[in-house]
């Protein structure tokens, strides 16, 4: 039985919030001299020398601008000027592995020995055929390294540092086909082609997150943005190496808590964010040291914010407190490493109130506890190259409080997950996960004590013939649903054990016509079974506006993708399109009734909202150019429609984003990088039952990043103002968008440096 404490969330006055937040900062600022101070010391012990070269494409013979070349080891990054060419002005002596990345090129890899003899570096890049199927942002190795990369965006540590947000929704809602799901500042979860919720799986460093934030509006996502290495988001075959349910596709947080390499010497990294529109304030430092054959891993964030700021007025209770903390530690050998971690996750943050639930809105306190083991052990032989595992332990606890204290609805829960993943053949991915889930719930919710068992099998390959890449994949899955007591009669149905299993899979072409011109088609089958709250939940819950009763009767959902896309590319113009539709069958999602239920909120009662399945259909279209217009100057405009349609009853699909976009202008004037944004969406009238329309809208952002080094430090520094013009607007995703507008205008501050 897992039990949860009581929680009083309380108000804090001002006075004691500014002397709280002036003593965290001054406890970040003293924390990192420290470490600066042992950092200088070991550095003295070690020479340093320059590293610096030019890059060239090896077709044309041209010298390529805004190369990343990253020093794998000591955490250096680097962009290449307008005439090709890097330079690292302090590079310890040793030998490393410099990686480079580039928009339309393959990914560079090569051994370099630092020293007072080393040579000015001459590299040469190909280019590479990529889809729209895949967004990456990342700013080092990645996890499926010997697939071919069919990514449409490759962004760097820099760009991602750049697209900094409060949550991980935030961050990535700049991406072509990326929205997100709001319920206030500090709950946001994203969607991707209108798929959210389990059907986009969110990862931490491979494994799931532990948390609750698929299952309802009012949960946030148990992960920290500053804290993300690199991002991946993947759809496709590859999909299916992490989940069966992937057509929204799998987004994989890179926090490497786990160390998988062993640097030459400490290196430490220290980010600062700040924002306008809501005080909010961010600090994140971490710290990797050597030791012989071991290296150990420390981070630690915190993040406040007071009440978002709107053009109409202040949203109440928008608080948030977040503290995220993780340690962790590994034996790095010529054979591969072997580690461990364990840190916490913390969150305080407010729902605001709305007449249809509790008038002054929900307080929830967050917590979650993890734990990692990871063995990767590298055989180097033609048939199989390495095997990885891992396991997970977390332990979620999660509570809802009225304002006056009272409890309303708690939630906890305790994963096990492990995974064995073998790489054969340079293209082949097979392997074995499986995960146990106990889950409870409490307060003024009756869903049951349940239990979760769940095992999966998949296999992933690529072929390469000529100029046609083929990728497939396939996995089956097995779950089962087990009450503690079964038997048990609720407004959902009887409560009894369920069994499930099922088939996902999926098969890619890309065939490159020549050096300008790529094609390509996916095709893939998902399958999903209900998780516990859509069989078997029954209770009131306020932060959500709603009486929520589950379906004991539920199958598995099956769906059905096709996409079809085009890439077109020549000197600096760049041309993508993509189409795609999705047909899901018995797709699982909460419905209005229509009916009310006693439920304690404002008015005291609450719309009831009952899970089923109905067959729906999903269709769309991304398209994105970019071009150089003149040196320096770039420009790049994406947009993005989708429909949604309920096939039995031919009436639109509900929470559908309508057509939006971007147009970005981009000036590069070394070492400064000038961005004028303007987002714009479209009006959306094609409503789901109950739904209310949303206006069209257009807001601007304009900003400033430049990344300098001094000394042995590494700087980069971000500023922009964001809904310059302080729009009214409302998303139409957003939970609480008849309360109040989007965020006004927001003045962000983010410093990193590295060392």
């Amino acid at each position: 039985m897992l039990y949860i404490g009581n929680y009083c969330l309380c108000k804090k006055s001002k006075v004691g919030t500014c002397i709280k937040r002036t003593f965290l900062f001054a406890l970040i600022l003293t924390f990192s001299c420290m470490l600066c101070r042992i950092r200088c010391v070991y550095c003295n012990q070690v020479a340093t020398y320059k590293l610096h070269g030019e890059v060239i494409d090896i077709q044309n013979h041209i010298r390529l601008s805004g190369v990343t070349v990253r020093i794998n080891g000591v955490e250096k990054t680097a962009q290449t000027d307008k005439f090709g060419q890097f330079k690292f002005d302090a590079v310890p002596e040793g030998q490393y592995t410099i990686q480079l990345t580039k928009v339309n090129y393959l990914l560079y890899e090569q051994v370099v020995d630092v020293n007072d003899t080393t040579p000015f570096l001459q590299i040469e890049m190909r280019t590479e055929a990529e889809q729209l199927d895949t967004v990456t942002v990342l700013g080092a190795r990645q996890s499926l390294d010997q697939y071919k990369k069919t990514s449409d965006i490759l962004l760097d540590e820099v760009e991602l540092e750049k697209r900094m947000g409060m949550t991980l929704a935030q961050t990535l809602s700049d991406q072509l086909g990326i929205s997100q799901r709001t319920m206030g500042s500090a709950v946001a979860r994203p969607i991707i082609r209108g798929l959210g919720g389990d059907r986009l799986l969110i990862l931490e460093d491979g494994e799931r997150s532990g948390d609750k934030s698929a299952s309802s509006a009012d949960h946030a996502v148990a992960i920290d943005p500053t804290s993300a290495k690199w991002i991946e988001i993947t759809r496709g075959p590859a999909s299916l190496i992490y989940g069966s349910s992937t057509l929204g596709g799998v987004i994989n947080v890179k926090r490497s808590s786990i160390p998988d390499f062993l640097p030459k010497r400490p290196t430490m990294r220290l980010t600062f964010q700040a924002e306008s529109v809501n005080t909010g304030l961010t600090g994140t430092t971490g710290l990797m040291v050597p030791v012989n054959d071991f290296v150990g891993n420390l981070e630690w964030n915190r993040r406040l914010s007071a009440d978002t700021q709107t053009p109409d007025g202040v949203l109440e209770n928008t608080e948030l407190s977040n503290l995220n903390y993780t340690i962790g530690t590994s034996l790095i050998k010529p054979w591969g490493y072997i580690g461990v971690s364990g840190g916490g996750y913390r969150s305080d943050y407010g729902i605001p109130g709305s007449p249809e639930g509790h008038i002054h809105g929900v307080n929830i306190a967050l917590d979650r506890q993890r734990y990692d083991g990871m063995l990767e052990y590298r055989f180097n032989k033609s048939w199989i190259d390495k095997v990885q595992l891992r396991t997970a332990y977390t332990r979620y606890e999660h509570q809802e409080l009225e304002s006056n204290g009272t409890l309303g609805v708690e939630f906890g829960v305790l994963t096990y997950n492990f995974s064995v993943m073998t790489y054969l053949f340079d293209n082949v991915i097979t392997g074995l996960w499986g995960e146990y889930r106990d889950h409870a719930t409490g307060g003024f919710y009756w869903t049951p004590h349940t239990r979760e068992f769940a095992l999966a099998g998949y296999f992933t390959n690529q072929q390469e013939i000529n100029r046609l890449t083929l990728q497939s994949g396939v996995r089956y899955d097995v779950r089962r649903a087990e009450p503690f007591r079964p038997g048990t009669v609720i407004q959902a149905g009887t409560v009894e054990r369920r069994d499930f299993g099922g088939f996902s899979g999926a098969v890619s072409g890309i065939y490159q016509w020549n050096d300008n011109l790529s094609t390509g088609t996916t095709i893939m089958k998902s399958y999903r079974t209900p998780g516990i709250e859509e069989l078997f939940s029954d209770g009131p819950h306020l932060a959500v506006y709603s009486y929520e009763i589950g379906n004991a009767e539920l199958e598995a959902e099956n769906g059905y993708g096709g996409e079809i896309y085009l890439e077109y590319t020549i000197n600096r113009f760049n041309l993508n399109v993509a189409l795609f539709q999705n047909n899901i069958y018995s797709y699982l999602k909460p419905t209005n009734t229509g009916e009310k239920e006693w439920g304690s909120g404002a008015a005291g009662w609450l719309w009831i909202y009952q899970y089923n399945g109905q067959d729906v259909v999903m269709n769309g279209i991304e398209t994105s150019i970019e071009t150089e217009l003149l040196p320096n100057f770039a420009v790049k405009i994406g947009m993005s429609y989708l429909n949604g349609t309920i096939e039995d009853e031919g009436k639109p699909l509900e929470r559908i984003p309508p057509l939006n976009g971007r147009l970005a202008l981009n000036y590069t004037l070394s070492p400064f990088h000038f961005h004028l944004t303007s987002k714009f969406s479209a009006s959306q009238t094609r409503l789901g039952e109950f739904e209310e329309p949303t206006d069209g809208y257009v807001i601007h952002n304009v900003g400033v990043y430049f990344n300098y080094s001094l000394w042995q430090f590494e700087n980069l520094i971000v500023l922009e103002v964001e809904n310059l013009f302080n729009t009214a607007y409302r998303d139409h995703l957003s939970r609480i968008k008849a309360v109040m507008p989007e965020p006004g205008r927001n003045i962000k501050f983010l410093y990193k440096m590295n060392f």
